[in-house]
């Protein structure tokens, strides 16, 4: 497989996952699952001190992109569309982010440690 676009990611996710899926619901439940486990791997380490496991938050990212991709397919939604829209938004919003975020310097301080939001 060398397509690693959304979608063809999204339709190879659905055939190795075929009569596997969460009902509706379930899909969300999943999703907050697995961004839980994400959460904890990035908590041990930058709350607890623990080495960063690169390979077990790649795995933990992926299994967020996993249940996205069954929520996209219970939802007829197509993740290569989904994803130049919001590649757009993004070049479109993000010079006012910049812009904003430096002249508050709201990054950097929370960068630092601090509260951006004094």
């Amino acid at each position: 497989m060398t397509d690693l676009s959304p979608e063809s990611l999204r339709l190879r996710f659905d055939t190795i996952l075929d009569g596997l899926q969460h009902p509706l619901l379930g899909s969300v439940a999943a999703l907050t699952e697995e961004c839980g486990e994400v959460a904890k791997v990035l908590l041990d380490h930058h709350a607890y001190g623990q080495e960063l496991d690169r390979d077990a938050l790649g795995s933990e990212l992926m299994d967020v992109f996993v249940c996205l991709c069954e929520i996209a397919t219970l939802h007829g939604v197509d993740l290569d569309v989904a994803a130049r829209a919001k590649v757009e938004d993004l070049e479109r919003r993000a010079p006012k982010w910049r812009h904003d975020m430096t002249m508050t310097g709201a990054l950097a301080k929370a960068r630092r440690g601090g509260s951006a939001w004094v």
